[in-house]
């Protein structure tokens, strides 16, 4: 948790930077919501987009850790539409991260133990989370990912072609 002056000179100085890449390079600065940092609910997102100027502060929404911070993805499109232009695909299984809360386990801790999974697994739903993003009719910048650390190395590959073949079935890309 920041301290107040923290906080205002965290807004000041987002809005600077947003300002300078757009002005200067062309650029849309994204803010990325992350488990275990100062914008991870969905109180901390509302905060810091209540604060910063929406021309030059954006949205990276990540899915998983929205979840894993309590709030829901979905309902951040419907929220923040015009400050989403990045997007992490990814779900998080909600009985893991409940544990993770009330053990106050790490964010690293908790994926180690399984919180971040392949989706259908886990929140969000991904069929209205694509159609959710789908009705922001923009250009969108996105990937799919898992945290997924350690883990064998002969896992990440068959994880994303599965991830990626449901994602199309959800309608997302090629199918």
């Amino acid at each position: 948790m920041l301290s107040d002056d923290a906080w205002k000179l965290y807004v000041e100085h987002a809005n600077v930077l947003g300002r300078i890449l757009l002005d200067e390079y062309g650029l849309k600065m994204v803010l990325h919501p992350h488990g275990d940092s100062h914008i991870e609910t969905p109180e901390e997102i509302a905060r810091i987009f209540d604060a910063t100027d929406p021309t030059y502060v954006n949205l990276c929404l990540d899915s998983g850790h929205v979840v894993y911070g309590g709030g829901d993805p979905v309902e951040l499109c419907r929220k923040y539409p015009e400050r989403i232009t990045y997007v992490h695909i990814k779900a998080f299984d909600e009985a893991i991260t409940r544990q993770a809360h009330e053990k106050d386990w790490p964010f690293g801790e908790a994926v180690t133990k399984g919180a971040s999974v392949c989706p259908p697994a886990g929140l969000p739903e991904m069929h209205a989370f694509v159609d959710a993003l789908a009705e922001l009719d923009k250009p969108i910048y996105a990937i799919c990912e898992q945290d997924c650390y350690p883990c064998d190395p002969s896992f990440p590959k068959p994880n994303a072609i599965n991830m990626r073949t449901y994602l199309a079935e959800c309608g997302l890309g090629l199918a």
